[in-house]
């Protein structure tokens, strides 16, 4: 057994995993526990975040009495091997399907062997003629049971339509619960880059959750093997949010949501293993949801990019593009990209890279996450969204109902979630009057391009 540590950022399933933390949360907040114990959604909330939906009710006295009491605990998980966790059932599903020719945004994407593609929150890398396609795999996350991520997996292909499962770039590690590959280890977002200085990959990971920091990984070649290089690495301290890197000539940068308080540039040192100085900051002091995080960066006549999406978890929201003249220097909001979005949650996505098509004069590809596809948003469960909340940390400007609270408590939420069964939406971006331009397509192929 494994001692558990406990605080206000726990989430509500860990603190009613114990009687005593059980005991304690139903000593300094009375009656609480029974009002959503039963929303299973709502779990995955951390105590903290729920003291925050009371706006203010809850007296401070109270809410550090909990702290303290949860801390002061010894707790120990009594969790199961999670090496027999059971594949989820969209997991395992394999549905064979004709070659395709073509990119079908939003619709169930399989690899050759007819499983769907497990490379979310992923990127493209192109190298000698191949396409890899890398992200997390979750296959085995169907909100119930602890995992979150089984590994790092790992696609190629020669035409952008068909994926070739090739195994594991950074497997799930089940011996040592403080490794970065334990399934219950929240890791996100990874991002490779090649350093010219060294002729290393480097692999960026975020941990997201209470850790909120980086793993950092070097290979030979681009499927590795990885070594690790950093663990726990908050740069300059700052908590760690979505991120991703960009490379200018030999020097890289690093994009990053820090301390959910803004995007943060920082130039990382010559072997991109860490950042070395903090250049400039943009969308700062902005709350949830509001604040900005999911940065996707891309470069274009001269001109710098940054994509970013709002704060409400896996529920997709609205976009923003940003333009600068230099990739070291502020960005400045040119908008929504996505065009025409009736859902106002850009095609009910969350966009995770953008890559240029080798190639192709002017094809830049938005490559977005549909992590959530049976609860798709509306311009009115958006609204809702954005009252319930940002009325937490501005009640006098937005204010909810309790039915609609109850909405949001009902969504699929961060721990709760069966993300297996997430798709992808693959979209090009087109520029008009020099800002980028995200619009829907049922369908798109590389010849449409030429």
């Amino acid at each position: 057994m494994q001692k558990v540590t406990l605080s206000l950022d726990s989430t509500l399933k860990e603190v009613f995993s114990y009687e005593e933390s059980r005991a304690a949360f139903d000593k300094f907040l009375p009656g609480m526990r029974a009002r959503v114990e039963g929303q299973s959604a709502t779990l995955g909330f951390s105590v903290r975040k729920i003291i925050s939906y009371a706006g203010g009710a809850i007296p401070e006295a109270a809410v550090n009495g909990l702290d303290a009491a949860l801390q002061a605990l010894e707790v120990y998980s009594t969790e199961p091997d999670l090496a027999d966790t059971p594949l989820t059932p969209d997991g395992a599903e394999v549905v064979p399907e004709a070659p395709r020719d073509a990119v079908y945004p939003g619709k169930v994407w399989r690899d050759t062997n007819g499983r769907r593609i497990q490379a979310h929150g992923g990127a493209l890398y192109y190298e000698d003629g191949v396409y890899y396609w890398y992200g997390e795999n979750k296959d085995h996350t169907d909100g119930k049971c602890p995992v979150w991520t089984w590994g790092i997996r790992v696609y190629k292909s020669t035409d952008l339509y068909n994926w070739e499962d090739v195994g594991f770039l950074m497997a799930p590690e089940f011996g040592d619960k403080t490794s970065p590959f334990y399934p219950t280890s929240h890791i996100d977002r990874p991002h490779i880059v090649k350093c010219a200085a060294t002729g290393k990959y480097v692999c960026w990971i975020k941990h997201s959750g209470t850790e909120a920091c980086f793993t950092v990984l070097r290979a030979d070649k681009f499927l590795g093997p990885y070594e690790i290089v950093k663990t726990h690495y908050r740069p300059f301290d700052h908590k760690v949010g979505d991120f991703d890197i960009a490379v200018c000539g030999d020097t890289a940068y690093l994009y990053m949501d820090a301390d959910h308080n803004g995007q943060l540039t920082m130039r990382l040192t010559p072997d991109f293993l860490e950042a070395e100085e903090k250049l400039c900051w943009q969308y700062e002091g902005l709350h949830a949801p509001f604040s900005r995080e999911g940065p996707a960066m891309f470069e274009r006549g001269g001109k710098w990019y940054m994509l970013t999406s709002g704060m409400t978890g896996y529920v997709p929201n609205k976009s923003d593009s940003a333009v600068s003249d230099a990739p070291d220097k502020p960005f400045v909001s040119i908008g929504d990209p996505h065009v025409d979005d009736a859902s106002r949650a850009s095609f009910n996505s969350q966009i995770s890279q953008v890559f240029k098509v080798p190639g192709k004069k002017d094809l830049y590809i938005a490559l977005a996450d549909r992590w959530v596809p049976d609860f798709p948003m509306d311009a009115k469960l958006a609204d809702i969204f954005t009252r319930c909340t940002a009325q937490a940390y501005d009640p006098e400007h937005y204010q909810a109902t309790r039915e609609e609270m109850q909405i949001v408590m009902n969504s699929p939420m961060l721990e709760s979630a069966d993300t297996s069964r997430a798709d992808y939406v693959w979209l090009p971006i087109t520029f008009e009057d020099g800002a980028p331009k995200i619009h829907w397509r049922d369908s798109w192929k590389l010849s449409d391009f030429e």
